[in-house]
């Protein structure tokens, strides 16, 4: 794991500051991630380049986490990891890291994720956002309390959010 370059790191906080963090009809006239700039401002989020696997980087970042970090973006430009394996490999780490109250989201080009029709992908890289999994389960049961989820279908529902309540 390496600093981000300035190439990786403008191109997140670019999709950031023009999608991520611009409210939307499809979530209740907010944000994507309500929380995603509060944090970034206030430089609570960590933006590492991976040369290698990115799930090993993953396992690193979980294993040892730091609470001075709301969320740490694991980004890579290797796309031609496949979609399956990405996804196989951070269920993985979910499953066995939860206990440490930590999880990781992936995300990659050729795995399009919709919510009531937006494209939620960063598109070029392929990116692993690992957080504290009680505060970001916090955060959702706010959101649960808004019309933020009132678009989602059951499967986005399950795909992002349910599946981090279960034992």
């Amino acid at each position: 794991m390496h600093q981000a370059s300035p190439e990786i790191v403008d191109s997140i906080v670019n999709w950031m500051e023009t999608f991520v963090e611009v409210p939307h009809p499809s979530f209740g006239n907010m944000p994507p991630c309500p929380y995603a700039r509060q944090f970034r401002l206030q430089n609570k989020v960590k933006i590492v380049e991976c040369h290698s696997a990115i799930w090993q980087a993953c396992m690193r970042t979980m294993t040892s986490w730091d609470d001075q970090w709301e969320a740490v973006i694991l980004a890579s430009t290797r796309t031609d990891i496949s979609t399956g394996l990405l996804s196989e490999k951070i269920t993985t780490l979910n499953k066995k890291y939860k206990h440490l109250d930590v999880v990781a989201l992936e995300d990659h080009p050729l795995s399009e994720e919709h919510i009531d029709g937006v494209k939620m992908n960063h598109g070029e890289l392929v990116l692993v956002v690992v957080q504290r999994l009680a505060r970001l389960n916090k955060f959702s049961e706010n959101l649960q309390k808004t019309k933020y989820y009132h678009k989602w279908s059951e499967e986005n529902l399950e795909d992002v959010v349910q599946w981090r309540f279960e034992d």
